[in-house]
């Protein structure tokens, strides 16, 4: 079993339970057996291109999402550098009291691509768990990115993120995730963080995420729901 073989396995594992798919479902959407596709998934035998190709297709992802890491795992030194990005977003619910991780996921690290949204896991180890999942598109600018969402469950639901780009901090940014709310079924908007690195889940990242009084000043002023690049040092 080749590292690859295993980490295209496990994408594949990972985006068909995301997606409430059984393993005779996806081995019927690809013309293939049930016992093959768990061989896929397993990594105990390698896929070929087409296949690849027909498996994405299946899913709704990009082929250069099934080759990025969906699980943060330890980089040997001299392992080549995976195409692809994996970014790690938070905002804090007030209504369950609980800061809400979700995991970015695009096929390449720059310019405009294919951008899978994990929302609200476990763990980062858990992807597959995840209460809502998103497909859609990165959009990146010189001082914002925006990502383009669409609720694979419904259908219906299109989230916006809207991320800004600190120079100061280029791998950690301030954005704001506007979508329906499941809970109340209405327009809603949150205050979140993206990383590029898994951030610890502490008081400090609370505070950093909860809405400051300049950010509801900017609210009260403008009528708008603005929120302002978060200062965490």
């Amino acid at each position: 079993m080749s590292d690859l073989s295993a980490r295209i396995g496990g994408n594949i594992r990972i985006y068909r339970r995301a997606n409430r798919m059984t393993l005779s479902e996806l081995a019927e959407k690809i013309n293939k057996s049930k016992g093959t596709v768990g061989k896929y998934e397993q990594g105990s035998i390698a896929v070929d291109m087409d296949t690849l190709y027909e498996i994405a297709t299946a899913l709704g992802v990009s082929p250069a999402q099934l080759l990025v890491s969906l699980i943060p795992e330890k980089k040997e030194q001299g392992e080549p550098r995976l195409t692809g990005e994996r970014r790690y977003m938070y905002l804090y619910d007030g209504r369950s009291s609980r800061i809400v991780r979700s995991l970015l996921v695009c096929g390449r690290e720059e310019g405009d691509d294919d951008v899978t949204l994990f929302y609200d896991i476990p763990a980062f180890t858990e992807p597959h768990r995840c209460r809502a999942l998103y497909y859609g598109r990165r959009q990146k600018h010189d001082f914002v990115t925006n990502y383009i969402l669409e609720n694979q469950s419904n259908g219906v639901e299109h989230a916006f993120l809207c991320v800004m780009r600190s120079l100061d901090r280029p791998s950690e940014s301030t954005g704001l995730l506007s979508g329906i709310s499941s809970r109340m079924l209405l327009p809603a908007s949150a205050k979140c963080i993206v990383s590029g690195e898994i951030l610890t889940e502490n008081e400090e990242l609370t505070e950093s995420l909860l809405l400051t009084k300049e950010d509801l000043r900017l609210i009260r002023r403008s009528n708008m729901f603005i929120v302002e690049q978060t200062d965490r040092f």
